[in-house]
């Protein structure tokens, strides 16, 4: 999930915890639920403050179902994916697909030091997969973050039978190699 819609999310539960805040106070002490009447008596009697209120209002529903939506649509997979064969199910965890991906991003020899890996939905039954990598100083990142690109790929779709839309490296780190003195 991104950050503006991690914003909103944000943005808008804290919007709903004072709303939920303040009918929780009207309901405990009747001098609050008072005032609170008498105030939206105010804004509905006058004209200026009522369009106010109308298009906040309007706005937070548009709000409250655009963050149904992107929640809907971008969640974490489910935690496995599930592959029909003439035989029976074969489940396969969200878990054991990150690892094929780390265990390939190991096995490239293509200069990673660490890495993590994350899985997400794509269209038309097919993976992305997103992996943040420490690489060590010595290596031409293009080329070997290619090539790890290439093998994560192969892994998966070779191992798994799920097809891989994309595979996207990020290189946060980049580590000098120590020097080895041998005695």
């Amino acid at each position: 999930m991104n950050r503006i819609n991690r914003f909103i999310i944000i943005a808008f539960s804290f919007v709903l915890a004072v709303f939920f805040l303040l009918i929780l106070l009207m309901l405990s002490n009747e001098f609050i639920l008072k005032g609170m009447i008498e105030t939206v008596i105010d804004i509905a009697q006058k004209q200026p403050y009522k369009t106010v209120a109308m298009i906040a209002c309007l706005i937070m529903v548009l709000i409250s179902l655009a963050v149904m939506v992107v929640t809907i649509l971008t969640g974490r997979m489910r935690k496995q994916r599930v592959r029909l064969n003439e035989i029976g199910a074969i489940d396969i965890g969200v878990d054991a697909i990150e690892n094929i991906a780390l265990n390939a991003a190991k096995a490239s020899q293509s200069g990673v030091k660490s890495a993590k890996a994350w899985v997400s939905p794509y269209k038309g039954g097919k993976i992305s997969v997103t992996m943040n990598v420490m690489a060590y100083s010595d290596v031409e990142l293009p080329l070997m973050m290619s090539r790890l690109q290439e093998r994560v790929k192969k892994d998966i779709e070779k191992y798994t039978g799920i097809e891989v839309a994309d595979v996207q490296v990020k290189v946060n780190r980049v580590e000098a190699i120590a020097a080895r003195v041998e005695r």
